[in-house]
């Protein structure tokens, strides 16, 4: 990201949806420090990958996936996962769209947050809180989805 000059021209706190700002801590007894929206993307990919190549968290082993995936941490690790992930999805829409767009590349990030969203109703993994900045989007997706839902 450093070697981008565009991106490295985001100071702390820009780049995010209108009206919200998101914070990073590396855990829970650390105060949230404010980033820029690429940084904020650049440490959500990371710590998803921590996360996901943790055995003790994302175990290999048939036994102990059994133990491990049954468990509430597990159900609260991956809603943790998909907020931060819808996080990631509302920064690249609000900063990043016009930049996509012009490479042709929008109906291809649409089709992945659509599909992505659609996940996310079917298992109740986003509060409501969290879907308000995207509200204009989600919306209508979420309609969709219950439409096809009830065979309409």
């Amino acid at each position: 990201m450093a070697s981008d000059p565009y991106l490295a021209s985001f100071r702390p706190g820009e780049g995010f949806p209108s009206g919200v700002e998101y914070r990073w801590s590396n855990s829970p007894d650390e105060q949230a420090a404010t980033v820029s929206a690429p940084s904020y993307i650049k440490l959500v990919l990371n710590w998803i990958a921590e996360q996901i190549n943790d055995p003790q968290k994302f175990p290999d082993d048939e036994e102990d996936e059994k133990r491990v995936y049954s468990t509430p941490q597990f159900a609260a690790l991956c809603g943790q996962i998909f907020r931060r992930l819808f996080r990631v999805y509302g920064i690249v829409y609000s900063t990043f769209f016009g930049t996509l767009q012009a490479l042709d590349m929008a109906p291809h990030l649409n089709t992945c947050f659509k599909h992505f969203l659609f996940f996310c109703t079917e298992f109740a993994l986003l509060p409501e809180r969290e879907v308000e900045p995207l509200e204009v989007l989600v919306k209508p997706i979420r309609k969709q989805y219950f439409a096809a839902k009830q065979g309409k």
